[in-house]
């Protein structure tokens, strides 16, 4: 049985406490841009995260240039006029030139290019997804439809982590992943997904009355399992690169890509079960 480890769980509570309100605020009352700014502006920081990560292994990443190519994989969830395709080529030629014009040991070039073209792609594409949810306004179900799916996105998926996070301190016995994140547990994860069905179900009662049954017993699974390995994969990279957090931004979890890791695996989830299976409702 894992203790419980009062003082970091404190922490994490205390920020959900502090942010959600304000997420609140800046995802339900006002506009797309504000929204598009704050997903700007976590996933650059989330980009130079990854970066440090890259680097703790001998990785050059470009980070002056990746950054732009970066906004550009964000621009196409924003405009129609850019498609993904443009920001995958200016990544396929602009970084491989990079390496080239910046010389040194062509040992590293190709693990340099890979790092980099990772890095953009990985938070590019992801934070994209966080935007284009957004951008889901169905009038038939309000002009509220995509500020209701960010935020049942967060609180469905916070919720899930905090309760796997008490459940395995508790109870976890069996391990999940030990080579890759020893403390977590199958109880967690299971305790997880229990975590989100529950906040499925207060989510419809109190902003989301759209949604039915039948969603919130499909999306409670979908979201809290795809997080749970959203969370697995950033404590893959993690371990790879020698580090315990990404950074040391938001009290109690390290750097952006700690907090937002289970949300970032979870938002294309939840934008293609929305087209596909909740938008004729």
């Amino acid at each position: 049985m894992r203790k419980i480890l009062p003082d970091s769980g404190l922490r994490r509570v205390l920020s959900a406490i502090v942010f959600l309100p304000i997420f609140w605020v800046i995802v339900k009352k006002f506009g797309h841009t504000p929204y598009a700014l704050l997903m700007g502006t976590a996933a650059t920081v989330a980009l130079f995260e990854l970066y440090r990560l890259a680097a703790a292994r001998g990785h050059r990443c470009h980070r002056a240039i990746g950054a732009p190519v970066m906004w550009l994989f964000l621009a196409a969830f924003l405009s129609p006029v850019i498609a993904l395709e443009y920001a995958l080529l200016a990544g396929l030629f602009i970084i491989p030139l990079a390496t080239l014009r910046r010389g040194g040991d062509w040992g590293t070039a190709l693990g340099d290019i890979a790092a980099t073209l990772f890095a953009v792609t990985f938070i590019g594409v992801l934070f994209g997804y966080l935007i284009g949810l957004r951008l889901l306004d169905d009038l038939p179900k309000g002009e509220e439809t995509g500020s209701d799916l960010v935020f049942l996105l967060f609180f469905v998926v916070w919720a899930s982590d905090t309760a796997a996070y008490y459940t395995g301190s508790a109870v976890g016995r069996t391990p999940l992943a030990p080579q890759v994140s020893p403390r977590k547990t199958v109880e967690g994860a299971l305790g997880g997904v229990a975590g989100a069905l529950a906040a499925t179900f207060v989510a419809r009662a109190w902003f989301m009355h759209w949604l039915s049954p039948l969603d919130c017993v499909i999306l409670a699974p979908l979201l809290g399992v795809i997080g749970i390995l959203g969370d697995l994969v950033e404590s893959m990279l993690k371990r790879g690169a020698g580090v315990k957090d990404s950074a040391s931004v938001v009290p109690g979890h390290g750097g952006i890509l700690d907090r937002v890791d289970s949300v970032l695996y979870a938002a294309p989830v939840l934008y293609y079960y929305y087209l596909f299976a909740m938008r004729g409702q």
